[in-house]
C-alpha cells in the first residue's frame, strides 16, 4: 500500500528544487543523461577492488566494466552516520538501485558507486541517531554522543564512542554485530553495515582514499590556479539565485570568503584554506561547493542522484564546471518516502485523513472533521463574549463618574476574561474532538509515526530499527516504490 503526494506539502521543502523539477532550468539544467566515454586509472580501480573487498563486496568485474565506460554509472553519497544514520540514506540507496535495475532491465549495464562522505567534520550529526521504540506512547528516543573537545577531524576516522554503541544495543535488544566492534571508526561501521545489507549491488567509495585524491590532483591544480576567479563565479551566481528569490545554499565565512578547500594535518584535523597553497593531493579535503567537482571528476557519472540540498549545491557551482573543464552528469532528484506499518496508513481512509494532512497536530485535524459543532461552539462563544463586553461596558459607564481609576482596572479585567474565554472555548473544542477517541488514537500514531517530534520522518528517525524488525521487505518495499526524480513522495505500508 502506497500513497503519493506533492512535495508541496513535504514541510520546508526547498523552493528551489520544486520549481526546478517543474521545469525551471535557469540555473540547472534537466537534460536527459548521454552515456559518456570513460578512462579511470587502473590505480584507482585496484584500491577500489581492494577497500570493497575489506567490506565484503566482490565487485572486481563492476568496477572494470565502469572504467572501460561499458556501464551508466549512477553516483550518490550520504555521511557515515552511526547506525546507517536516518531514513533518507535508506531512500537514497533505494533510489540508486531503483535506477540501475530500470536501466538493466531494458539491457543497458548499470554501475551504483556510494560516495561515503567520511572527510567531513560534523561530529555532532554523525554521532547521533533517533529511534522509533515499539509499543510505547513516544515519538521518538533521541541518542547522541558528547565529543571529548571541540576538534575538526574527519568523522570516517573517529572511533565510535562506547557509550553510544552500548546505548544502542541495549535499545535494540540486539549482541553486539560486527559493524559495532570496540574501536571501529563511523566510516568503516557504516560501511560494513552497508554492506551486509545491499551486497555487491553497490560499490562504496571512501572520499579519503588517498588514490582518489591523487585521481583528482589536475583538479585540485585548476581550483589553485583559478582561486579568485572561482570565488567571483560563486558569489555571482549566489546573487543571482538570490535575486531570483531563492536561498543561496552555502553562505561565505562571516566577513571572508567562501570555503573552497581544507588541508588535512597528520590526526586528519581539516584546516580551511583561505589561499593556495602546494600540498600534496592526499592532505586535499573538499567543501560543500567543491565536492561535486572531485566525485564528478574522477568517478566520471553519467547521473548524480542527490538530496534537495545537494541539488540545490549544483545550481550554486554550475558555471564551474566549464570553467574548470568538468563534465557536469545528469542530476537527479533522490525519492522521497516515509514508512509506517500497514495498518497505519490504513487509518487515512479509515478516518478521511488526507496524506497531505499529516503534518497537522492531531487536534488541529480531528477538529476539521467536526466542523458543524466547532462552529456551534465558535458562534456561542463569540455571542457570550459580545455580551460580556457590553455589560462590562455598561459598568464603566456607570462607575466612572464615582470612580476614575476604575478605566485601568476594567481594561485589564477586559484582557484577563477574553483570554480565559478564549482558552474555555479551545478546551470545549478539544473536548469535542476527543469524544471520537478511536479517531483520536489513531490519528495521534499516525502524526507520530509519520511526522515525530514535529519533524518529517525521513529526516531524523534511523532507519535501522525498521530494518531489525522488516528486514529484507523494507528494503525490496522502498525500491519498489521510490519514485526518482519525481515532485512527489510516497509514504509506503509495509
Amino acid at each position: 500500500m502506497t500513497l503519493r503526494v506533492p512535495l508541496e506539502h513535504y514541510p520546508g521543502f526547498n523552493r528551489f528544487v520544486i520549481d526546478w523539477l517543474h521545469g525551471d532550468s535557469r540555473f540547472l539544467p534537466r537534460a536527459q543523461h548521454t552515456k559518456r566515454a570513460r578512462s579511470i586509472d587502473a590505480t584507482l580501480v585496484d584500491a577500489l577492488v581492494d577497500s570493497n573487498r575489506r567490506w565484503g563486496l566482490a565487485v572486481k568485474d563492476d568496477l572494470q566494466r565502469w572504467a572501460a565506460g561499458q556501464s551508466i554509472a549512477i553516483v550518490g553519497g550520504q555521511q557515515v552516520g552511526f547506525a546507517g544514520g536516518p531514513l533518507y540514506t535508506l531512500a537514497k540507496i533505494a533510489t540508486l538501485l531503483k535506477m540501475k535495475r530500470d536501466f538493466e532491465r531494458g539491457g543497458t549495464p548499470a554501475t551504483v558507486l556510494f560516495w561515503l562522505a567520511t572527510e567531513d567534520h560534523d561530529f555532532d550529526e554523525v554521532a547521533q541517531l533517533s529511534l522509533p521504540v515499539r509499543n510505547r506512547q513516544r515519538d521518538l528516543l533521541c541518542m547522541r554522543a558528547a565529543r571529548s573537545a571541540e576538534s575538526k577531524v574527519a568523522v570516517g576516522r573517529v572511533a565510535i564512542p562506547e557509550p553510544l554503541i552500548a546505548e544502542f544495543l541495549a535499545i535494540e535488544g540486539t549482541e553486539r554485530p560486527s559493524w559495532l566492534r570496540e574501536g571501529i571508526t563511523f566510516g568503516e561501521s557504516f560501511a560494513e553495515l552497508v554492506a551486509s545489507i545491499f551486497g555487491s549491488e553497490i560499490i562504496l567509495v571512501d572520499s579519503l582514499l588517498p588514490e582518489l585524491r591523487r585521481a583528482g590532483k589536475p583538479l585540485f591544480d585548476s581550483i589553485f590556479a583559478q582561486w579568485q576567479d572561482i570565488e567571483r563565479s560563486i558569489s555571482d551566481r549566489s546573487g543571482e539565485l538570490v535575486h531570483a528569490g531563492y536561498a543561496a545554499q552555502v553562505l561565505p565565512r562571516e566577513g571572508e570568503s567562501y570555503s573552497l578547500l581544507f588541508e588535512l594535518d597528520d590526526r586528519f584535523e581539516r584546516h580551511v584554506l583561505d589561499a593556495p597553497r602546494l600540498i600534496p593531493a592526499e592532505r586535499i579535503s573538499t567543501s560543500a561547493l567543491t565536492r561535486p567537482l572531485l566525485q564528478d571528476f574522477v568517478l566520471q557519472p553519467d547521473i548524480f542522484v542527490g538530496g534537495p540540498a545537494e541539488v540545490a549545491y549544483y545550481a550554486q557551482i554550475t558555471p564551474l564546471y566549464e570553467m574548470l573543464k568538468v563534465p557536469m552528469p545528469r542530476v537527479a532528484l533522490r525519492g522521497h518516502a516515509l514508512v509506517a506499518p500497514k495498518r497505519v496508513v490504513r487509518f487515512m481512509e479509515r478516518y478521511d485523513i488526507r496524506p497531505e494532512e499529516i503534518f497537522t497536530a492531531p487536534d488541529a485535524l480531528l477538529a476539521a472533521r467536526e466542523p458543524a459543532g466547532v462552529a456551534a461552539i465558535r458562534r456561542e462563544a463569540d455571542a457570550a463574549r459580545k455580551e460580556l463586553m457590553k455589560h462590562i461596558e455598561r459598568i464603566g459607564e456607570l462607575a466612572l463618574p464615582a470612580e476614575h481609576a476604575l478605566a485601568r482596572a476594567i481594561t485589564r479585567s477586559i484582557g484577563h476574561i477574553e483570554y480565559h474565554f478564549n482558552k474555555l472555548t479551545e478546551r470545549a473544542i478539544r473536548g469535542l474532538v476527543r469524544k471520537d477517541k478511536e479517531r483520536y488514537a489513531a490519528a495521534r500514531e499516525l502524526l507520530a509515526t509519520l511526522y515525530p517530534d514535529r519533524h518529517v520522518q525521513d529526516r531524523i528517525a534511523g532507519w535501522y530499527p525498521y530494518w531489525s524488525q522488516y528486514g529484507r521487505h523494507l528494503i525490496d518495499s522502498m525500491i519498489d516504490e521510490i519514485e526518482p526524480d519525481t515532485a512527489s513522495f510516497s509514504i509506503i505500508g509495509i
